[in-house]
């Protein structure tokens, strides 16, 4: 039987600035979309540092879109602090007129008010925090102090959580929380988007940098991405004359540090910093690329290394996250530990020297990503998590 699904979410389409969580949230309302759910979603305008969407309701490829104007677009994307104007009523609406409310992401207050409704209105809620349930790296008192008046109602009204893999079922048990309250369902990847990919050899010759070997850093850049390791990692790889493409959006005054230590390890020549990319550059991108690395630590899931897969690039990633433990099952990369550069180095070495092998890699890689993370069979995955719900709840 088809279900009424609210997605609250503090940023969506096409905020992917943002990260993985709006697009994770956009791919899986657009899989239940397709397996003939009904899709609501609850987002505000938020866009990226410069701009904002429109806000107000839109039609997102079938999808009933409705964004609140945020007070601030600069706390939005600077500080993580989404103030929605005037959400309370229409959120209540839309909670009544939904089966199940699936909240995406943990420090916003759209939860705060599709909680308040949903247990008005005796509606299940569902939580998929995606790696946000703990406060880390950055403002940690401040998101110590928010858990304990705003996150804690949230977490009580919640009916079922979902863990994207088992270090953020670790998580879950750190933040204290009912192990028989929590399902783990693995993130999604549109793989319609990998058939046909940008020519190869087109964002190299874009940026100059021809047959040299390309490592890859692709994602948003705060500390622990650990991309300031990956830098040093480099100087142990000057006589190969690698190029380190870093591609990403810097959302806590990352860059200028990182650019300050290419200068002093005199690596200018084999750094290029490319800001955020999306659609086919992204796609140009991983597909030059001759190693993807995904240094970061506490990063519960990662859906970048199985891009690149799909895209014909191994990953090497580090050992304490999610997306390694999957790596690592599937057979389709190394795993190194945080900070170890000297690790990092030999492992792109390796790599590099071995296409074979990065060959095996990606087959291996490609067909795992075909038998788990297809968004059918996520969909239908989360699909089973409302009905527990609902059924924990009597509805």
């Amino acid at each position: 039987m088809p279900l009424r699904v609210l997605t609250v979410v503090p940023y969506f389409f096409p905020a992917w600035a943002y990260g993985g969580i709006p697009r994770l949230a956009y791919g899986l309302s657009r899989a239940l979309q397709q397996r003939g759910s009904q899709v609501r979603v609850i987002t505000t305008d938020a866009l990226d540092a410069e701009a904002r969407l429109s806000y107000g309701e839109a039609d997102v490829e079938g999808l009933h879109v409705f964004r609140f104007r945020n007070l601030s677009n600069r706390l939005a994307y600077n500080h993580q602090l989404f103030l929605p104007l005037g959400a309370r009523d229409v959120l209540r609406k839309s909670v009544a007129e939904a089966d199940v409310v699936h909240l995406h992401g943990y420090w916003h207050l759209l939860n705060n008010a599709a909680v308040a409704a949903a247990r008005e209105l005796d509606r299940p809620v569902v939580l998929t925090p995606n790696g946000t349930l703990l406060p880390h790296e950055r403002k940690t008192r401040i998101k110590a102090a928010w858990h304990h008046f705003l996150g804690r109602p949230v977490l009580e009204g919640v009916d079922r959580f979902i863990a994207v893999s088992r270090a953020e079922l670790n998580q879950f048990h750190r933040a204290g929380l009912d192990k028989d309250r929590v399902d783990l369902v693995h993130n999604g990847l549109e793989l319609a988007e990998f058939e046909e990919l940008p020519e190869r050899g087109s964002f190299r010759a874009a940026r100059g940098i021809g047959d040299r070997p390309v490592i890859l850093y692709l994602g948003k850049l705060t500390p622990r991405k650990g991309v300031t390791h990956l830098v040093g990692a480099m100087a142990r790889l000057r006589d190969l004359d690698p190029v380190l493409v870093i591609a990403g959006n810097d959302m806590a005054g990352v860059r200028t540090g990182l650019e300050e230590r290419v200068r002093e390890l005199d690596l200018q020549g084999n750094v290029q910093f490319v800001g955020l990319l999306t659609g086919p550059e992204r796609l140009a991108a991983l597909t030059d690329a001759d190693v993807l690395v995904y240094p970061s630590t506490e990063e519960i899931f990662g859906l970048v290394p199985f891009e690149g897969l799909m895209c014909g690039t191994p990953a090497v990633v580090t050992d304490d996250c999610g997306c390694g433990e999957l790596v690592a099952q599937a057979r389709a990369g190394e795993l190194v530990r945080y900070g170890d550069e000297g690790m990092l180095a030999g492992s792109l070495r390796s790599l590099l020297a071995d296409p074979v092998r990065r060959k095996r890699m990606v087959a291996r890689g490609r067909k795992f990503i075909e038998k788990h993370f297809a968004w059918p069979r996520i969909a239908a995955q989360t699909e089973a998590v409302y009905r527990k719900a609902a059924a924990q709840r009597g509805v």
